[in-house]
């Protein structure tokens, strides 16, 4: 979900004197984040996303044009199919869903999922997932999955300061894979959903430690058998310093890969290739982009 911190930048106006130090410093400590995390990967291409994905919050790949993004809230139900080099392909609208914010697309053989799972706010009781058929001509009609969490109370939850927001869902064999937003603890709990089940209520399977920060977009990378995870800062919401986290098939921590130089880094693939897709909110700061990159050791160790 597009931060409202970027709708005005306060920080500029009343920067004097020891501010300014304290911002140059700032800088610097974010381009040797760049120069540490880019030894860990090399940028294969950077392309502009279409104008219609500004707000592109997620990210699935199966081959070059086969490539699907989506916006995320206040904007039209639709998935948008592009090819290798961020072309728009074709639009898809899933039939009797609605964009509340959606924040997530994965898929297996047979059916597609829209996480409309965002809740920055907190407000939400429970949350949905799509799924419908990746065939448009098969006529099974759209199922909502209801989704809510264990312990989340909205009307005692902070904005941006509590754990029930997520922004990355993967499907993993029999099971969907949802990785939680953790503002109030950068806490990563992670819960495996039933593709079939309407109604749900979550408890974490696992929860990591170690995570930088909060987690925006994820896949499963097969070829290596690793989960590919990207975020950002839980306290500078979408600003400076985002991240990769690599993690293995039991969910152990194996690397943080600094993204310092990028902006709101929100979906990711592992694509077909052998490279590392993600996907750049628009900001104030930069436009939206596809970025592929190719990490500095594919296989693990």
């Amino acid at each position: 979900m597009r931060s409202t911190a970027f709708k005005r930048n306060t920080a500029f106006e009343s920067i004097t004197g020891k501010s300014w130090l304290a911002l140059a410093l700032s800088f610097i400590s974010i381009n040797s984040c760049a120069v540490a995390g880019q030894s860990k990967f090399s940028v294969v291409e950077t392309l502009s996303l279409p104008g219609v994905l500004e707000e592109s919050s997620a990210l699935y790949c199966e081959s070059l044009d086969r490539v699907y993004s989506l916006n995320d809230s206040g904007n039209a139900p639709i998935i948008f199919q592009l090819n290798e080099k961020a072309e728009i392909v074709s639009e898809r609208t899933p039939k009797n869903v609605k964009n509340r914010d959606w924040e997530a697309l994965t898929a297996d053989d047979a059916f597609f999922y829209v996480g409309d799972i965002g809740n920055n706010r907190g407000t939400r009781k429970n949350v949905v997932i799509y799924k419908f058929p990746r065939s448009e001509s098969d006529t099974k009609k759209t199922q909502t999955l209801s989704v809510s969490y264990e312990g989340n109370r909205p009307k005692e939850n902070e904005s941006l300061n509590h754990d029930f927001d997520a922004e990355a869902l993967v499907a993993v064999d029999e099971h969907l894979v949802l990785f939680s937003k953790s503002w109030r603890t950068d806490l990563l709990n992670v819960y495996l959903l039933d593709k079939n089940e309407s109604k749900q209520k979550l408890s974490a399977n696992i929860t990591i430690e170690g995570i930088p920060g909060v987690i925006t977009g994820a896949d499963y990378d097969k070829a290596n058998h690793r989960y590919v995870l990207v975020g950002y800062p839980s306290k500078r919401v979408g600003f400076g310093d985002p991240f990769m986290v690599l993690l293995d098939d039991n969910f152990a921590l194996i690397d943080t890969i600094s993204l310092a130089g990028y902006g709101q880094v929100e979906g990711v693939c592992a694509h077909p290739s052998g490279q590392i897709w993600f996907t750049q909110e628009s900001s104030i700061f930069s436009s939206s982009k596809l970025v592929k990159l190719t990490l500095a050791s594919n296989k693990l160790t």
